[in-house]
């Protein structure tokens, strides 16, 4: 059975781990700077239960290059009435959520300069391992997309924006 967290809480757990990857700190760092252990963040980023503590939302933000305000939900969003959600969370392996990964880094300037396919695995922590194999062949599969949509180009093997 999945583990259920506010809606506010997943919502954070959500941008943390969306903006960790954009701006390429692995999960050891990013537990570095919040004060954590690498273990930590890894249990809050899986489905298991777990949530980050209110008090330590400025120094996520801070971790992330962010003001604690980017962290939360939208004005006007319903995100603290109570209701408990699933705990779904953020996903590579998850098409849509590596394309918002992708489209985050181009925004955040990565691909101003030619990048090598396994130059973006090892932005986004990914060895070459079975473990990463799926995740790997998604990453890969988005870039194709994204290069066949325009908003990427492929240059002798590396992606510019």
């Amino acid at each position: 059975m999945m583990a259920k967290i506010s809606r506010l809480s997943l919502h954070i757990i959500n941008t943390a781990k969306k903006r960790r990857l954009i701006i390429g700190r692995s999960a050891k760092a990013f537990g570095r700077q919040i004060e954590k252990s690498e273990e930590y963040v890894q249990n809050i980023e899986s489905v298991r239960s777990g949530h980050y503590l209110q008090f330590d939302y400025a120094l996520i933000a801070s971790a992330l290059d962010w003001e604690t305000h980017d962290l939360l939900p939208p004005d006007n969003t319903p995100y603290s009435d109570g209701t408990l959600v699933e705990k779904v969370v953020f996903w590579l392996s998850n098409p849509a959520d590596a394309e918002e990964v992708l489209g985050g880094m181009k925004e955040n300037k990565y691909f101003d300069s030619l990048k090598s396919i396994n130059a973006i695995y090892d932005h986004l922590y990914l060895p070459d391992s079975k473990a990463m194999a799926v995740k790997r062949q998604i990453i890969s599969d988005v870039l194709t997309n994204l290069v066949k949509d325009g908003l990427l180009k492929l240059d002798k093997g590396r992606y510019t924006a």
